[in-house]
């Protein structure tokens, strides 16, 4: 079962205890993939879902509301994926009728008031829309969230609006066809629709996933810190080295004053030691800094010496 699936399963498993939580994730649905269907002169809202936990959860739903279904068929797609899903026949009239009576209009394009008010019941507005066209990336490869919307771009507006206005969850958008998919990929704002809607196991997974990707990355750039700071030090030293040789082989080490001597001599016995270390051979000891300054000059003795000849 993937990361997406377990996360519907977890939120179809959900208690059903709260009417207007009920209402509120029921509307969800409606507003994911309702569409309008007129046969034999008669509308039916018909919500067709590709996975049959998300379509059992919403027969569960209808029952506790009251509502009645025309029809209830089952499909199976076999051609990629072994999967099942199916659609839900509602009269249109009575589902108007029902919801019109709580002051929800199924027509409009923005959010009913009792779920822009109360965040709990605005989860379960999102619950609705997640199990109807929702899914999301193992956290183990990345961070993205979607869901795909059977609406118009003006409540797909109205949504993402309220998202980052109510919760400070930033969504993004785009069109697909004549459907809408809205997206999330920060790891946070993920964690907290996820805990809005009440996935409180699929929270958990996640967070683990974002502490071992940040771990791995702090690994990662201390390792890169260190090789880069390593192939620094050493051609440095390579320089120094070279530098010593050409004035040993021109004018000799012992006609540098007598530090500079001494620091020569240590550098070529001493390759793989840093400024540091190089510092505490001295007699008396000498600070990285007074190190550092010395083979400059070593360096600059060598430069004129190869540009005499």
């Amino acid at each position: 079962m993937s990361f997406a699936d377990k996360i519907k399963d977890e939120l179809c498993h959900l208690a059903i205890d709260n009417d207007m939580e009920t209402r509120a994730e029921f509307l969800g649905y409606v507003k994911s993939r309702g569409s309008l269907r007129i046969s034999n002169a008669k509308k039916y809202l018909v919500i067709s879902l590709n996975s049959i936990t998300s379509l059992k959860r919403l027969y569960t739903l209808s029952k506790k509301l009251g509502i009645t279904s025309v029809e209830t068929s089952i499909t199976e797609e076999t051609r990629l994926k072994h999967r099942r899903g199916g659609e839900i026949l509602y009269s249109f009239n009575k589902i108007y009728g029902f919801l019109e009576k709580f002051g929800i209009s199924i027509l409009s394009d923005d959010l009913p008031d009792f779920v822009k008010k109360d965040p709990a019941y605005f989860g379960a507005f999102m619950r609705g829309l997640y199990l109807a066209g929702g899914s999301v990336v193992d956290p183990s490869r990345g961070y993205h969230l979607e869901i795909s919307l059977d609406t118009t771009k003006n409540f797909i507006l109205n949504l993402t609006n309220h998202l980052v206005n109510f919760l400070n969850i930033k969504a993004g958008y785009i069109e697909v066809g004549n459907k809408y998919k809205v997206y999330i990929k920060s790891s946070r704002d993920i964690v907290e629709l996820l805990s809005l809607v009440e996935a409180s196991r699929a929270v958990s997974v996640l967070l683990k996933a974002v502490e071992v990707r940040q771990i791995r990355g702090n690994v990662s750039r201390t390792l890169n810190f260190i090789t880069a700071n390593a192939n620094k030090s050493g051609q440095a030293m390579a320089r120094h080295v070279r530098a010593i040789r050409i004035i040993e082989r021109k004018l000799g080490l012992d006609s540098l004053p007598a530090d500079l001597e001494k620091l020569a001599k240590l550098r070529l016995e001493y390759e793989e030691l840093n400024l540091r270390e190089l510092g505490e051979l001295m007699d008396p000891p000498m600070s990285k800094s007074a190190v550092f300054n010395r083979l400059k000059k070593l360096q600059k003795i060598a430069e004129k010496l190869e540009g005499e000849k």
